[in-house]
């Protein structure tokens, strides 16, 4: 697809990786629709846009409340004709021990992860499917694949977001519109992983937000259904999960993910104020 000019749309827009690819999007001149909820985040990735060459329009807007997204895409379709490339990039993610999440927690995390980019591309694919034009593109994560300790209810939504990617990506054959997965291993400068504190395991390989700024980029010229970001080869760890999963039970708990997780949990509890609850390992044993 050729960019110069291209309606692009990009949610969590304010903030970590959603600045970067909207950067990416801008070098190739690309007009931008940028969605988040803080305002003042979107202006900023705006005037990071408008220094790289593109253009950009921000919409302030809570992805919680999906029974508005009708609204949003009105107010979409007044700054811009069409979208060319939809970006489902806006996600939560909270380490936590599994009973120690809220009911909102999990309503929380899985509509803003998966299903507010369900509604989203429900109600902007229709004027794709008459264009005969468009690219989806859906971040996801290597975790939807693998799966990771204390991190339960991204890594379910991600896993949901790959299986709906997979399967919509059927129904679109030979209509003229894309869809494609992006799964990142661990991003080393942005989001939880850095904002935390806690060391990504070296031996899983990471990469960074431009990386997966320049895939996003990428696949919508040289198509691909889904593009893993990693600095190591994933397929190994993803046929040894399926094939042998107590077996990479084992091998990420050797690697130090268990420990190293339980310390993101640990911190998140203190910065929360949540009393400290006996570790659930612990109390297997």
């Amino acid at each position: 697809m050729d960019l110069n000019n291209a309606w692009v749309l990009v949610t969590g827009a304010s903030r970590g990786t959603g600045v970067t690819i909207a950067e990416e999007f801008a070098k190739s001149k690309a007009k931008l629709v940028l969605i988040a909820r803080s305002m003042d985040g979107l202006r900023e990735t705006c005037d990071r846009v408008e220094k790289a060459g593109g253009e950009a329009h921000p919409i302030a807007f809570d992805l919680h409340d999906i029974t508005r997204i009708q609204d949003l895409v009105g107010q979409i379709r007044q700054v811009a004709p069409h979208i060319d490339v939809l970006v489902n990039n806006a996600g939560l993610e909270k380490y936590y021990f599994y009973t120690n999440y809220s009911t909102e927690d999990i309503t929380s995390i899985l509509t803003v992860n998966l299903m507010a980019p369900m509604e989203l591309t429900r109600l902007l694919l229709p004027d794709m499917l008459k264009r005969k034009k468009g690219h989806i593109i859906n971040i996801s994560s290597l975790g939807g694949k693998i799966g990771e300790h204390y991190n339960t209810l991204y890594m379910t939504s991600k896993g949901g977001m790959d299986l709906w990617t997979a399967t919509l990506r059927k129904e679109l054959y030979q209509t003229g519109v894309k869809i494609t997965s992006i799964a990142p291993g661990g991003i080393t400068d942005t989001g939880m992983i850095h904002n935390i504190g806690v060391p990504y395991p070296a031996l899983l390989g990471s990469c960074t937000s431009r990386d997966v700024a320049r895939a996003v980029v990428k696949c919508t010229s040289r198509y691909r259904a889904r593009v893993y970001v990693n600095s190591l080869p994933v397929m190994p760890l993803i046929l040894l999960n399926e094939i042998f999963p107590m077996a990479f039970d084992a091998l990420f708990r050797w690697m130090g993910i268990s420990k190293g997780n339980k310390e993101k949990v640990y911190r998140r509890m203190r910065a929360d104020n949540v009393e400290m609850e006996e570790d659930p390992e612990t109390m297997a044993a």
